[in-house]
């Protein structure tokens, strides 16, 4: 029997140790990864929620777009269902934005009438919400 021989049979159990560590660790990675994914769900406030909100507080809400401009986006309130499926309020929302705001899963065009929009920002004096971030749900979600 020769040195490498011996050399390398003793040398396997701490290799086989080293990768069941790294697989182990992988599996913790992805795991954590997988439960903040789970808690990132959109959350919007409801109409009532909406209301307490004082100006300068930050909003979370959905509107369903009816007119669409460069600034302003008039639309709808939407009220959370479960992730896929938004309900009709009947209240009116204002969102004002530019060319600092964010635009996350779309493009300024397709904010347009019948639009889905979730709305990230700070409320205004005049109950409107400045838009730091628009997500666009269109095609992602259904209303009722």
């Amino acid at each position: 029997m020769n040195a490498n021989a011996v050399s390398v049979k003793s040398g396997r159990p701490v290799w086989v140790f080293i990768l069941a560590a790294l697989a182990v660790l992988s599996l913790v990675f992805v795991w954590s990864g997988a439960g903040r994914m789970m808690r990132m769900q959109t959350q919007a406030a409801s109409h009532s929620e909406f209301l307490q909100l004082k100006p300068q507080d930050s909003a979370k809400i959905v509107v369903e777009v009816t007119e669409a401009s460069e600034a302003r986006i008039h639309g709808n309130l939407l009220e959370k269902q479960d992730e896929t499926h938004y309900a009709r309020t009947g209240n009116a929302a204002e969102v004002a934005w530019g060319k600092d705001t964010a635009l996350v899963m779309g493009k300024a065009e397709d904010i347009r009438a019948g639009a889905i929009v979730h709305v990230t920002g700070k409320v205004a004096a005049d109950r409107s919400v400045q838009a730091q971030q628009i997500v666009i749900l269109t095609g992602y979600v259904q209303v009722k």
